[in-house]
């Protein structure tokens, strides 16, 4: 009676190790299916949205691209033009533009307003 205690209990054991093989198989294969599953939806969505840039837009894009980079590139204080500037005024050479003071003034003023309206 102990030999066969002992081959059912190998048998047992080897039938779990069959069972969980076949589970951990199955559980291979459904991750596989879920991801060509989530592979086919995302190449369906894909091939269902066109996207038409018109050239407009592309030189636009381009242009705000180049004047960031050449904003980025500058510094935040121009040293050349405030030497120059401090040179002048000690000479006595430097003269204010009223009329760029005023139209720099109004053009802010535009800006502010316009931004203000496009807010609401």
């Amino acid at each position: 009676m102990a030999t066969k205690s002992i081959n059912n209990a190998g048998i047992m054991s080897s039938l779990s190790t069959v069972a969980a093989q076949d589970a951990a198989k199955a559980k291979d294969a459904g991750a596989i299916q879920n991801k060509q599953a989530a592979q086919a939806a995302n190449e369906s969505a894909k091939a269902n949205f066109d996207v038409n840039i018109s050239a407009g837009a592309r030189d636009r894009a381009e242009a705000s691209a180049k004047a960031l980079e050449i904003a980025r590139k500058t510094p935040d204080v121009r040293e050349d033009r405030v030497a120059m500037l401090k040179k002048q005024i000690e000479e006595g050479s430097y003269k204010v533009d009223s009329g760029k003071i005023a139209d720099g003034m109004m053009r802010e003023a535009i800006l502010d307003h316009l931004a203000e309206t496009d807010e609401r």
